[in-house]
């Protein structure tokens, strides 16, 4: 079962979703400020998060920097009515946007896209075997 976070600031928005991805079965947290964003995501480990731009407590881009600086690279998918004030997104690391209001359709279809691509990450090879020892 693949798991979302959901972070935003309008509990209508956080009902919907919940109820929207569970029907689709996924398990899904919910946040309404970017510090109780950050605490979910480090003990519930979603695969994907959609995420509201302006959130209390330091927004979008805040939960963002924290959890790629602690390493996290979690999909963020950045949902909001303002895409252009996200700054240089070429930049960001495992980052989509959608624009507010979104179809629900094409909702579902970027969390899709984004789960699939963190499970199709590249196996690292086994190490070489080390050198013979000299007689």
């Amino acid at each position: 079962m693949s798991k979302i976070l959901v972070v935003d600031d309008i509990q209508a928005i956080l009902d919907f979703s919940k109820e929207f991805f569970e029907d689709f079965g996924f398990e899904v947290k919910t946040a309404d400020t970017a510090p109780g964003a950050i605490a979910i995501q480090q003990e519930f480990k979603a695969d994907v998060i959609l995420q509201d731009l302006n959130v209390p407590g330091g927004g979008g881009l805040f939960v963002y920097e924290t959890l790629r600086a602690a390493n996290d690279m979690v999909p963020i998918i950045f949902s909001t009515g303002k895409p252009e004030t996200i700054g240089n997104l070429a930049a960001m690391v495992k980052v989509s946007v959608l624009k507010k209001p979104t179809h629900p359709e094409a909702l579902m279809a970027e969390v899709n896209k984004r789960i699939a691509e963190s499970a199709q990450r590249p196996m690292n090879p086994p190490p070489p075997p080390p050198p013979p020892r000299p007689a």
